[in-house]
């Protein structure tokens, strides 16, 4: 415990002096002299050329797969951020059967060490999407990759040390299917998570009549059951890269995305709260063929879920759907995000960020036949090109499929991890280099309102928590939790993830008296946020304090210099703003 010093103590006072310049010398060691100072507001320009530079060589090395998309996530438990990359190709007819990659971080200026066989064994597989989450909830991550071209989807448990075992006869529903893509949540509110699967069929998904999105439930100890025939529309879905769940109506409940590429437009399937869907995609979803993904983020602050598709017909173009605040979205592209804006490339993926560190998400596209694309938003929704569609901002590379993010190295800044297939084959990293450090606080709302006095069984509160960056994985936070206060003394306990960016906490034991509560948010950079219920907190606004809520402020990081969440120091990885 932490007590002031006293004149009495010279000699504590200089070993103190000695450990904290041995702490600092330590820190920028190991961080490369990166240390994490920035004043609350966002930069006021940003330089496009700068932005991140090209570090595969002293990371991941040279890699030559078809790669479709790529996870990060830490899968051994050391605080770093690892890569998995999903490998398999080709486009419209099966290739010969090959390794995914799994490449472990070993911190900053160190390469990273692959571990490919140790994580999926000796079996190659057509993989179409990897994705890494604690489906026993042991505290562990666990690996479910999905796979292509009538082939069996694989599930790996973890031991939370980078071992895994593959339990797919025990634990999959033995089926082969051709899985573009998946998705985890709690669809059925049981408290575990399951797992909804775009299927495009058998054969070439071109030509293919389609497959149904299939749901498997989860028992709770990662055992998954296919309710498909029982809880999802009947609906042939065509040639499907891309799913989302997204609580499209702010019930709480995770509704089902799924795009299509041949069809003339694509999917909304809504829960019922109990894990049962069914199809309202009629006037509810604008309809453009040629989707290849959805990203969903609230970009104007209406604290509704939002989302933009990538490669629509006609001309290839991207559009921005704006949530109705009625269980469907409008198409505000040609407001929000003008052709001059809004190039015609062949786009594959998208992801969302706030690159500025101002509080909104911006966007960034990855593209097959130029350059990614920067888009900046301006806190409304409107999005503007930062990098013309011929300037290179990640590279001149010209096929990426997949790109995620997260800070590799521990600087605060995100870096850009990219997957190479059908154009190009080397996969990419890019660490952030002229990029603001994070010093955004999260952002919180529907924050569940609930009775609070006097229950006499466990209350549970919900909530949307979010980073401006998309997906949200548990290496971008330190802490998520729910704080109550009574009789004078405050509690917490931690929340957990159940999809889109929803989470929730339990109080088992309510206080028999009135009491407040309010969740509470640290991102992995150190800045920290709380909400009450009803009160919408963003970076530098909130209520008025003396109305008895407390202010949405990023607070400065105090505590001693240890390792965080992404392996880098914190004592110099201050934040501004005041005390909330």
């Amino acid at each position: 415990m932490y007590r002031p010093l006293r004149m009495g103590q010279p000699v504590r006072l200089g070993v103190l002096v000695t450990l904290l310049v041995l702490a600092l010398i330590g820190c920028a060691t190991q961080q490369s002299e990166q240390a994490c100072e920035a004043p609350v507001e966002g930069s006021a320009t940003i330089d496009p050329d700068s932005l991140w530079e090209d570090a595969t060589k002293t990371t991941i090395g040279a890699t030559g797969k078809w790669t479709n998309k790529v996870e990060l996530a830490d899968i051994n438990g050391d605080g770093q951020v690892d890569v998995l990359f999903a490998n398999g190709g080709n486009y419209d007819y099966p290739g010969e059967p090959t390794f995914s990659q799994v490449y472990l971080n070993r911190g900053p200026n160190h390469m990273f060490k692959e571990a490919t066989r140790q994580v999926f064994g000796t079996s190659p597989m057509l993989a179409r999407v990897i994705k890494v989450r604690d489906i026993n909830a042991d505290g562990s991550p666990d690996i479910l990759v999905g796979t292509t071209f009538q082939t069996q989807s694989r599930l790996y448990l973890g031991d939370a040390s980078g071992n895994f075992t593959d339990v797919t006869k025990t634990h999959l529903p033995q089926i082969k299917a051709s899985i573009g893509d998946l998705e985890f949540g709690d669809v059925d509110g049981d408290q575990d998570l399951d797992v909804v699967l775009a299927d495009w069929g058998p054969e070439s998904p071109m030509m293919s009549e389609g497959g149904r999105t299939m749901l498997w439930l989860n028992d709770g100890q990662g055992h998954f059951t296919d309710v498909t025939a029982a809880r999802m529309p009947d609906v042939p879905v065509q040639f499907s890269w891309e799913l989302e769940l997204v609580d499209v109506d702010n019930d709480y409940d995770l509704d089902v995305l799924v795009s299509c590429k041949v069809c003339e437009g694509s999917f909304l399937f809504e829960n019922d709260g109990k894990g049962t869907f069914s199809d309202v995609t009629q006037g509810r979803l604008p309809q453009f063929s040629n989707n290849y993904d959805f990203e969903a983020m609230d970009v104007n602050g209406d604290d509704y879920i939002d989302l933009v598709t990538i490669n629509d017909s006609p001309y290839d173009q991207e559009h921005l759907f704006l949530n109705d605040r009625h269980g469907g979205f409008n198409n505000a592209t040609a407001r929000l995000w003008p052709e001059s804006e809004n190039a015609g490339l062949d786009d594959n993926m998208d992801a969302f960020l706030d690159v500025d560190s101002d509080g909104d998400a911006d966007l960034l596209v990855g593209s097959l036949s130029g350059p990614e694309r920067l888009m900046m938003n301006d806190g409304s929704g409107k999005l503007k090109l930062l990098n013309d569609n011929y300037e290179y901002i990640l590279g001149d590379t010209s096929g990426t499929l997949g790109i995620a993010l997260a800070d590799l190295n521990g600087d605060c800044r995100l870096d850009v991890v990219q997957a190479q297939g059908e154009g190009a084959w080397p996969e990419k990293v890019f660490l952030g280099k002229d990029i603001p450090v994070d010093s955004a606080a999260a952002v919180i709302t529907q924050v569940e309102k609930t009775d609070a006095s006097g229950a006499d069984r466990p209350i549970q509160v919900r909530a949307r928590v979010h980073d401006n960056k998309s997906p949200t994985m548990p290496h971008d936070w330190r802490s998520v939790e729910l704080r109550w206060t009574a009789d004078g003394q405050t509690h917490q306990t931690p929340m957990r993830w159940y999809g889109e960016y929803l989470w929730r906490g339990t109080i088992d034991e309510p206080p028999a008296s009135d009491f407040n509560y309010k969740v509470c948010a640290t991102d992995a950079a150190g800045n920290e946020t709380c909400a009450s219920p009803s009160v919408v907190v963003r970076m530098g606004v909130g209520p008025d304090p003396t109305h008895g809520h407390l202010q949405g402020r990023a607070r400065p990081v105090e505590q001693p210099a240890t390792p965080n969440m992404a392996g880098g120091c914190i004592l110099l990885c201050t934040r501004g703003g005041g005390e909330s």
